[in-house]
């Protein structure tokens, strides 16, 4: 249910991510390299469809780094880009809202992480849609 909170482990498939725990939100995922991605697979938005994206992420790096919200594969159709706020360090989070190009029915949802860091690009605990209700 892409309404509702989702931890940002609960993964099908991923590339360059790694999971990690600490005493502030329990267990993340650190996204390792530049074009590293989770795929969740089919992902219900339902008739009503979703126009708002959420997540809590940061970075320790300075500028540059984005997670892409594509849809059905890690190069499909964008919907989103959150543009990470350096919070600097996995202890320290911000909550993002963004508009995302209104999607529906059942898809798979891919989150790429783009940064020009050799390592830990950026950190990602959860995420969830709004509807355009």
């Amino acid at each position: 249910n892409p309404y509702v909170k989702n931890e940002a482990e609960t993964i099908a498939w991923s590339e360059g991510v790694k999971s990690m725990e600490n005493n502030v939100v329990g267990d993340f995922v650190t996204a390792n390299y530049n074009n590293s991605f989770i795929k969740v697979k089919t992902v219900d938005f339902r008739k009503e469809g979703a126009s708002k994206f959420i997540a809590r992420l940061g970075t320790t790096h300075n500028g540059n780094v984005s997670m892409e919200v594509r849809l059905d594969s890690k190069d499909g159709e964008l919907i989103g880009t959150i543009n990470v706020p350096m919070t600097g360090g996995n202890d320290r989070w911000a909550l993002r809202t963004i508009d995302v190009k209104e999607v529906s029915g059942i898809h798979d949802l891919y989150f790429v992480f783009k940064g020009k860091a050799a390592n830990q690009i950026m950190f990602f605990d959860y995420w969830m849609f709004q509807t355009n209700e």
